[in-house]
């Protein structure tokens, strides 16, 4: 592998081989890719309810977690960015363009709030990973890509009935990307520091709490209202979770890692202190208990006094 995409947080012998690496530059891609596709299906089948986002909402996932992304060379990492910022930005106009024709204002505005969101977050994954170097404290490693791909198939189990449910309009949707997300995000939890990346998980769930439960409310009952409360709060989760991401590079916002493995290693030795301190207690009180009716019975049969001294 050219140096250029090593993992640079990651020594070979932790797990983190080529195959690994590469899916982490490559998938992102094909998830835009597949927003393409599914943003110029979409076009072509305006008027229908058919399939309208399947494959992007499969692998909406890997285009959040291109922050990440195992490439050293900032140079390449910004055309990188750039690149994937264009591609996004194509499917998103193959959905405004299908709105303009429809006259639809709400879906018109939605929209291009998507677009300016991805310019925004391409513009700080550059300023952070590129030009401060900054390093992610949300760490993706092997066993999470595995677990991402275990999830997705149990929670496509139950969506793909709904996408294919010809009465639904059922466009691409991230919130199955929220769901693996804020539990990725919170295993992390025990080194945010300060109130505002606390505060913004927490919102982070209810959001898309809200969305996927309105979402269901409009698959069954077919009311505008529900649709537009789930694409309202789609967008806030988005928002929420790209907040997250950028919170991450922000030294103030995360212990550091060597101060958090110091006080675990410094917890678990008073732990074993505390436990082997016990232990010997426990051995003492019971030689006592063992040894002084033997000692009163030889002091019996000898009949005599004997003074100890401590």
């Amino acid at each position: 592998m050219p140096s250029s995409f090593r993992l640079t947080l990651k020594t070979p012998d932790e797990g983190q081989d080529n195959f690994f690496l590469w899916s982490m530059v490559i998938l992102p891609i094909v998830a835009d890719i597949a927003y393409i596709y599914d943003a110029y299906y979409f076009l072509s089948q305006k008027l229908t309810h058919h399939y309208e986002g399947l494959f992007s909402t499969i692998l909406v996932v890997f285009t959040y977690l291109r922050y990440c992304a195992p490439i050293e060379s900032p140079r390449i990492l910004a055309i990188y960015y750039i690149v994937l910022c264009i591609l996004n930005e194509a499917g998103t106009i193959g959905y405004l363009i299908v709105y303009v024709q429809l006259k639809d204002t709400y879906n018109i505005v939605i929209y291009i709030g998507w677009g300016l969101l991805e310019i925004t977050m391409t513009g700080f994954l550059i300023y952070y990973r590129v030009i401060k170097r900054c390093q992610p404290n949300f760490r993706v490693e092997s066993q999470h890509l595995f677990k991402f791909i275990s999830r997705l198939e149990i929670i496509l189990a139950i969506f793909i009935p709904f996408f294919l449910n010809n009465q639904s309009a059922t466009l691409t949707k991230d919130s199955i990307a929220f769901f693996l997300l804020f539990d990725f995000f919170s295993e992390s939890y025990s080194r945010f520091q300060g109130f505002w990346i606390k505060a913004f998980l927490y919102l982070f769930v209810c959001t898309v709490t809200v969305c996927v439960a309105a979402e269901w409310i409009f698959a069954n009952e077919h009311v505008h209202t529900e649709e537009v409360i789930a694409s309202i709060f789609e967008f806030l989760s988005a928002c929420l979770c790209d907040t997250l991401i950028i919170f991450q590079f922000i030294p103030y916002h995360f212990k550091p890692r060597g101060i958090a493995e110091i006080a675990r290693q410094a917890l678990i030795f008073q732990q074993k202190l505390a436990t082997d301190l016990k232990t010997t207690e426990t051995d003492l009180q019971t030689i006592e208990i063992v040894a002084e009716p033997r000692l009163e019975k030889v002091l019996s049969q000898q009949n005599s006094v004997i003074e100890l001294e401590l």
